[in-house]
């Protein structure tokens, strides 16, 4: 390939590819990345989109902190079963809110290190805009599952 075939001009996203220059030889050329100047904008809008609908059937106490960080944090089932020291059926029927009140705080630990994550994380989750930081408040708002609760940070 030649230079014209390969090009992008994208420099958040740089690479060095070798290509067949115009004396035939072969030899570095610095481009953008063609995947991430035309894709990766729509995979984060439609990772924050899977995020949010998580996020809202937690809330609903549809699903438990478990499968909501499991999926977040992309973990196989497997994995994570190896991980927290528990079968793979268990590890499903901690999936939901039924099964997951009823964990023993050993058992919550144990996820909470397999997710690297502190304990308290399991039962709340923080919204926060990084961008500003001068005065902050943080609400805490219930939800309909009555074992888990949002914080959000928010300007004072």
């Amino acid at each position: 390939m030649k230079k014209d075939d390969v090009y992008v001009d994208f420099k958040p996203h740089q690479l060095v590819l070798y290509i067949e220059q115009d004396d035939e030889s072969y030899g570095p050329l610095l481009t953008g990345s063609f995947m991430a100047k035309n894709y990766l904008d729509d995979y984060f809008e439609k990772i924050e989109k899977w995020e949010k609908s998580l996020r809202e059937q937690l809330k609903k106490g549809e699903i438990s902190p478990v499968y909501y960080y499991m999926i977040l944090q992309e973990y196989g089932e497997g994995d994570l079963a190896s991980r927290a020291g528990v079968s793979k059926r268990k590890l499903k029927q901690h999936f939901k809110m039924e099964n997951f009140k009823k964990l023993k705080l050993t058992r919550l630990k144990k996820y909470a290190e397999a997710f690297d994550i502190p304990l308290a994380s399991l039962f709340q989750l923080m919204i926060s805009k990084p961008d500003e930081s001068d005065k902050i408040s943080i609400k805490q708002m219930e939800t309909d599952n009555p074992y888990f609760i949002i914080s959000k940070v928010e300007l004072a």
